[in-house]
């Protein structure tokens, strides 16, 4: 059973371990974002509703809006299992801000993130 994580400290602190745990995967993340497909990495997983299981994630199915995504993360990336709701703005918001950081000057990240924008009409 996953623990919720749903204060905007604690969120904004998982979302950015996923961040600096995808790194050099960012691209493909983003790839997969646009074409609503899950991506994660080791222990942590970004899921869209349409992929989680009827069985395996009955409460999280419930729980899940339409215009959310899931970050799950399990150990060794947190000390118990995790996971955070994510409204697409939300997310994007936070994606923003780490792609301005890192990816200042990477134009296919940056068409991606306004690709992102778009698909999700910001």
């Amino acid at each position: 059973m996953y623990k919720l994580v749903d204060s905007d400290f604690d969120k904004e602190k998982l979302i950015n371990q996923y961040f600096f745990l995808i790194g050099g995967y960012i691209e493909t993340m983003m790839e997969k974002f646009l074409k609503e497909e899950s991506f994660g990495i080791d222990s942590m997983g970004l899921l869209f509703k349409k992929d989680l299981d009827e069985e395996d994630d009955e409460e999280e199915l419930q729980e899940i809006k339409d215009n959310q995504i899931l970050l799950v993360s399990e150990p060794p990336a947190s000390i118990t299992d995790e996971k955070a709701y994510f409204y697409y703005a939300e997310f994007y918001k936070y994606l923003e801000i780490y792609i301005r950081e890192k990816y200042p000057d990477n134009n296919i990240i940056q068409k991606l993130l306004n690709d992102i924008k778009d698909s999700i009409e910001l």
